[in-house]
């Protein structure tokens, strides 16, 4: 299949605060790359630059191997590049519909769209149910479920999340981690940024740890999950006292 969304050499910079240091890696076609660190470790300004939101201050972003870096946001979305951001950020005064279609804004294929909104609600009874009502009425977790459905609209190629499953119930969170694999078995591309380092690292395909705006680690998931050096260095589980073991930055899911 091949990369359908990679990085390279990405510094990303607020002032003379360097975010990201030449990171480099690559999302590759009909897989979910687990995205993780702690917080500060750069990974929003990561989605923020692959989304549009931020400039790099250099490297370049690709997709489906065409050079996007200087592109719009609109431009991004419309080629299948969506971001579900943190914090959901739906509009409450708007009805739940009305929340749907603004994730259609881009598509000139009305019936298209109508077909779209219609297999969501199917998907997402509740918010079917309360279609005409403000968005307002719904729960954290049904607000994220909106969250994802108007990225959905879009029709991407790629969804990147970020920290879905913030503030939500045990209950919410697997649904929402049910629904990832769901997507992605339907086959659109996942980038995943995650708190919840166990449920991430449980689907994904591959994994990169960021520090500090650095790739720290990378590999295949169950390999670093099962490591307790790794994971009390990067992910903040508990280990018991003894060297790290580092994992090279051009593992699996990683290029350069």
């Amino acid at each position: 299949m091949g990369a359908l969304l990679a990085l390279e050499g990405l510094c990303v910079a607020y002032g003379h605060v360097q975010a990201l240091h030449e990171v480099s890696l690559a999302v590759e076609e009909g897989t979910i790359l687990a995205l993780l660190g702690a917080n500060g470790a750069g990974k929003t300004s990561l989605l923020g630059a692959a989304a549009g939101l931020v400039r790099p201050r250099r490297g370049r972003i690709l997709f489906q191997g065409r050079d996007i870096t200087g592109q719009t946001v609109p431009r991004r979305l419309a080629a299948g590049l969506a971001l579900v951001p943190e914090g959901r950020r739906i509009l409450v005064s708007l009805t739940i519909e009305e929340n749907l279609l603004v994730g259609a804004h881009l598509r000139r294929d009305p019936e298209g769209v109508r077909r779209d909104v219609a297999a969501l609600y199917e998907r997402f009874p509740n918010l079917g149910r309360r279609r005409h009502m403000a968005a307002a009425c719904l729960s954290g977790g049904e607000q994220q479920m909106l969250a994802v459905g108007r990225a959905m609209v879009a029709r991407p190629r790629l969804l990147m999340l970020d920290e879905p499953s913030l503030g939500l119930s045990p209950l919410f969170i697997a649904h929402l981690f049910d629904l990832v694999r769901e997507l992605n078995r339907d086959g659109i591309t996942i980038l995943l940024v995650e708190q919840n380092t166990g449920m991430a690292l449980a689907i994904a395909h591959h994994a990169v740890v960021l520090e500090l705006g650095r790739v720290a680690m990378a590999g295949d998931p169950s390999r670093l999950a099962a490591d307790p050096l790794l994971a009390a260095a990067y992910l903040g589980h508990a280990a018991p006292d003894a060297p790290p073991h580092q994992e090279p930055a051009t593992a699996e899911g990683v290029t350069g």
